[in-house]
Protein backbone atom coordinates (compact mmCIF):
# COMPACT_ATOMS: atom_id res chain seq x y z
CA UNK A 1 0.00 0.00 0.00
CA UNK A 2 1.54 3.34 -1.14
CA UNK A 3 1.26 6.54 1.40
CA UNK A 4 -1.35 9.17 0.95
CA UNK A 5 -1.43 11.29 3.61
CA UNK A 6 -4.08 13.56 5.72
CA UNK A 7 -3.03 16.41 4.95
CA UNK A 8 -4.68 15.80 1.16
CA UNK A 9 -7.58 15.11 2.65
CA UNK A 10 -8.03 18.01 5.09
CA UNK A 11 -6.82 20.42 2.94
CA UNK A 12 -8.89 19.27 0.02
CA UNK A 13 -11.99 19.61 2.40
CA UNK A 14 -10.88 23.63 3.39
CA UNK A 15 -9.84 24.08 -0.54
CA UNK A 16 -13.31 22.64 -1.94
CA UNK A 17 -15.89 23.88 0.95
CA UNK A 18 -14.82 27.27 0.50
CA UNK A 19 -15.53 27.40 -2.99
CA UNK A 20 -12.23 28.19 -4.46
CA UNK A 21 -10.36 27.18 -8.00
CA UNK A 22 -10.73 27.33 -11.03
CA UNK A 23 -13.49 25.54 -13.30
CA UNK A 24 -14.02 24.00 -16.60
CA UNK A 25 -16.24 21.55 -18.27
CA UNK A 26 -15.19 18.46 -19.32
CA UNK A 27 -18.11 17.13 -22.17
CA UNK A 28 -15.68 14.37 -22.95
CA UNK A 29 -15.70 12.79 -19.06
CA UNK A 30 -16.55 9.59 -18.91
CA UNK A 31 -19.26 8.27 -15.84
CA UNK A 32 -18.03 5.72 -13.13
CA UNK A 33 -19.84 2.43 -14.26
CA UNK A 34 -22.09 2.27 -11.15
CA UNK A 35 -23.03 -1.17 -11.93
CA UNK A 36 -20.00 -2.55 -10.49
CA UNK A 37 -20.61 -1.16 -6.87
CA UNK A 38 -23.10 -3.85 -5.92
CA UNK A 39 -23.59 -6.04 -3.22
CA UNK A 40 -21.55 -5.18 0.47
CA UNK A 41 -18.36 -4.22 1.88
CA UNK A 42 -17.47 -4.71 5.31
CA UNK A 43 -16.36 -1.28 6.61
CA UNK A 44 -14.56 1.16 9.71
CA UNK A 45 -17.72 3.42 10.06
CA UNK A 46 -16.80 6.75 11.71
CA UNK A 47 -19.19 10.00 11.11
CA UNK A 48 -17.78 13.45 12.24
CA UNK A 49 -19.50 16.69 13.10
CA UNK A 50 -17.43 19.14 12.10
CA UNK A 51 -17.06 22.91 11.54
CA UNK A 52 -14.90 24.52 8.53
CA UNK A 53 -14.02 28.31 9.39
CA UNK A 54 -12.32 30.53 6.32
CA UNK A 55 -12.79 34.28 6.54
CA UNK A 56 -13.96 34.09 10.27
CA UNK A 57 -17.01 32.70 8.98
CA UNK A 58 -17.94 29.39 10.42
CA UNK A 59 -19.93 26.49 8.28
CA UNK A 60 -21.02 23.49 9.46
CA UNK A 61 -20.80 20.03 8.05
CA UNK A 62 -21.16 16.28 8.93
CA UNK A 63 -18.30 13.98 7.61
CA UNK A 64 -18.51 10.19 6.86
CA UNK A 65 -15.57 7.91 6.40
CA UNK A 66 -16.29 4.33 5.61
CA UNK A 67 -12.58 2.83 5.87
CA UNK A 68 -10.98 -0.08 4.04
CA UNK A 69 -7.61 -1.29 4.08
CA UNK A 70 -7.45 0.29 0.80
CA UNK A 71 -9.75 2.51 0.22
CA UNK A 72 -11.88 5.04 1.90
CA UNK A 73 -15.41 6.45 1.26
CA UNK A 74 -16.03 9.96 2.03
CA UNK A 75 -19.36 11.60 2.51
CA UNK A 76 -20.02 14.97 3.38
CA UNK A 77 -23.76 16.57 4.09
CA UNK A 78 -24.87 19.89 5.86
CA UNK A 79 -23.26 22.70 4.21
CA UNK A 80 -24.76 22.10 0.81
CA UNK A 81 -27.65 20.14 1.96
CA UNK A 82 -28.36 16.31 2.19
CA UNK A 83 -25.71 14.96 -0.37
CA UNK A 84 -23.34 17.97 0.19
CA UNK A 85 -20.09 15.54 -1.50
CA UNK A 86 -19.49 12.27 -2.41
CA UNK A 87 -15.59 11.11 -2.39
CA UNK A 88 -13.23 8.01 -2.76
CA UNK A 89 -9.61 8.57 -1.43
CA UNK A 90 -7.46 5.60 -2.61
CA UNK A 91 -3.06 5.02 -2.76
CA UNK A 92 -3.43 6.91 -6.40
CA UNK A 93 -6.26 9.07 -6.98
CA UNK A 94 -8.68 11.21 -5.07
CA UNK A 95 -12.49 11.64 -6.43
CA UNK A 96 -14.80 14.10 -4.82
CA UNK A 97 -18.19 14.89 -6.27
CA UNK A 98 -20.70 17.98 -5.64
CA UNK A 99 -23.78 17.28 -6.61
CA UNK A 100 -25.77 20.28 -5.67
CA UNK A 101 -23.16 22.27 -7.86
CA UNK A 102 -21.81 19.40 -10.55
CA UNK A 103 -18.87 19.88 -9.88
CA UNK A 104 -15.79 17.22 -9.05
CA UNK A 105 -12.32 16.92 -7.90
CA UNK A 106 -10.46 14.34 -9.73
CA UNK A 107 -6.56 14.30 -9.41
CA UNK A 108 -3.59 12.28 -8.78
CA UNK A 109 -2.35 12.36 -5.18
CA UNK A 110 0.72 13.91 -6.02
CA UNK A 111 -1.20 16.86 -7.54
CA UNK A 112 -3.35 17.32 -4.86
CA UNK A 113 0.14 17.67 -2.44
CA UNK A 114 1.13 19.88 -4.58
CA UNK A 115 -1.67 22.31 -4.04
CA UNK A 116 -0.42 22.46 0.05
CA UNK A 117 2.04 25.66 0.75
CA UNK A 118 5.76 24.43 1.61
CA UNK A 119 8.37 25.96 1.38
CA UNK A 120 10.20 22.30 1.13
CA UNK A 121 9.88 18.67 0.47
CA UNK A 122 5.93 17.92 1.68
CA UNK A 123 6.26 15.02 4.37
CA UNK A 124 4.17 12.02 3.71
CA UNK A 125 1.29 10.81 6.54
CA UNK A 126 0.23 7.80 6.25
CA UNK A 127 -3.23 8.05 6.07
CA UNK A 128 -4.51 4.19 6.78
CA UNK A 129 -1.67 4.56 9.47
CA UNK A 130 -2.87 7.49 11.49
CA UNK A 131 -6.53 6.59 11.61
CA UNK A 132 -5.93 3.39 14.14
CA UNK A 133 -2.22 3.67 15.37
CA UNK A 134 -0.72 6.44 17.55
CA UNK A 135 1.65 9.37 15.40
CA UNK A 136 4.57 9.05 17.48
CA UNK A 137 4.35 5.56 17.20
CA UNK A 138 3.97 5.75 13.07
CA UNK A 139 5.54 8.93 11.88
CA UNK A 140 9.40 8.63 11.80
CA UNK A 141 10.37 11.94 8.64
CA UNK A 142 12.63 14.12 9.98
CA UNK A 143 10.52 17.16 7.84
CA UNK A 144 7.53 16.06 10.38
CA UNK A 145 7.85 17.68 14.20
CA UNK A 146 5.03 15.62 16.70
CA UNK A 147 4.51 16.96 20.21
CA UNK A 148 2.94 14.00 21.99
CA UNK A 149 0.79 14.46 25.23
CA UNK A 150 -0.25 11.70 27.35
CA UNK A 151 -1.57 13.62 30.17
CA UNK A 152 -4.96 12.24 29.85
CA UNK A 153 -3.94 9.02 28.84
CA UNK A 154 -6.94 7.48 27.89
CA UNK A 155 -7.50 10.27 25.32
CA UNK A 156 -3.92 11.31 23.89
CA UNK A 157 -3.07 14.18 21.86
CA UNK A 158 -0.95 15.37 19.38
CA UNK A 159 0.18 18.39 16.98
CA UNK A 160 1.44 17.32 13.83
CA UNK A 161 3.61 20.06 11.79
CA UNK A 162 5.78 20.44 9.57
CA UNK A 163 9.20 22.44 9.16
CA UNK A 164 8.23 23.28 5.87
CA UNK A 165 5.06 23.84 5.24
CA UNK A 166 2.01 26.16 7.11
CA UNK A 167 -0.57 23.58 7.95
CA UNK A 168 -1.07 21.82 11.49
CA UNK A 169 -2.78 19.07 12.76
CA UNK A 170 -4.33 18.10 16.18
CA UNK A 171 -5.49 14.65 16.75
CA UNK A 172 -6.75 13.57 19.74
CA UNK A 173 -7.70 9.66 19.94
CA UNK A 174 -9.51 6.89 21.96
CA UNK A 175 -8.81 3.32 22.57
CA UNK A 176 -11.49 1.10 21.17
CA UNK A 177 -12.04 -2.86 21.39
CA UNK A 178 -9.01 -3.04 18.43
CA UNK A 179 -6.83 -0.58 19.92
CA UNK A 180 -6.24 3.33 19.00
CA UNK A 181 -9.26 5.51 16.96
CA UNK A 182 -9.15 9.30 15.78
CA UNK A 183 -11.49 10.60 18.49
CA UNK A 184 -10.68 14.32 16.92
CA UNK A 185 -9.21 16.21 14.47
CA UNK A 186 -7.85 19.99 13.67
CA UNK A 187 -6.68 21.31 10.76
CA UNK A 188 -5.21 24.43 10.16
CA UNK A 189 -3.25 25.36 6.90
CA UNK A 190 -1.88 28.69 8.20
CA UNK A 191 -4.05 31.14 6.43
CA UNK A 192 -6.16 31.66 9.24
CA UNK A 193 -8.24 28.76 7.78
CA UNK A 194 -9.50 25.59 9.69
CA UNK A 195 -11.82 22.38 9.82
CA UNK A 196 -12.62 20.41 12.82
CA UNK A 197 -14.35 17.20 13.71
CA UNK A 198 -15.43 15.20 16.56
CA UNK A 199 -16.40 12.13 16.05
CA UNK A 200 -20.19 11.66 16.74
CA UNK A 201 -20.12 7.95 16.48
CA UNK A 202 -17.42 4.75 15.53
CA UNK A 203 -18.62 1.21 14.56
CA UNK A 204 -15.52 -1.19 14.38
CA UNK A 205 -17.74 -3.81 11.98
CA UNK A 206 -20.30 -2.46 9.80
CA UNK A 207 -21.54 -3.49 6.39
CA UNK A 208 -22.29 -0.61 4.05
CA UNK A 209 -23.51 -0.39 0.16
CA UNK A 210 -21.05 -1.12 -2.50
CA UNK A 211 -22.10 1.96 -3.73
CA UNK A 212 -20.47 4.17 -1.00
CA UNK A 213 -17.45 4.04 -2.94
CA UNK A 214 -19.16 4.71 -6.10
CA UNK A 215 -18.14 8.66 -7.07
CA UNK A 216 -21.21 9.29 -9.45
CA UNK A 217 -19.37 11.82 -11.91
CA UNK A 218 -21.47 12.56 -14.92
CA UNK A 219 -20.86 13.30 -18.44
CA UNK A 220 -20.85 17.82 -18.59
CA UNK A 221 -19.94 17.43 -14.96
CA UNK A 222 -17.44 20.65 -14.18
CA UNK A 223 -14.13 19.51 -13.20
CA UNK A 224 -12.63 21.75 -10.75
CA UNK A 225 -8.42 22.28 -10.56
CA UNK A 226 -6.41 21.92 -8.14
Amino acid sequence: MREITLTILFSVLLFMMSSCGSVYRNDTSESAIEAGFTGEIQVEAYLFDAKLRRDTKPTSVRLEFYHTDSVIAIAGRGYLGKGALRGRLSADTLQVYFPTTDEYVYESVATVLSSVKCSGQLPSINLLALFNSLPDSVLSTSNLIVESDYSNQSRPEFRIMSENCLWEMRLKYSVEEEGWRIKEFEFDDGEGNTLKGKRRTYKRQAEVKASKFYVPIKPGSQRIIL
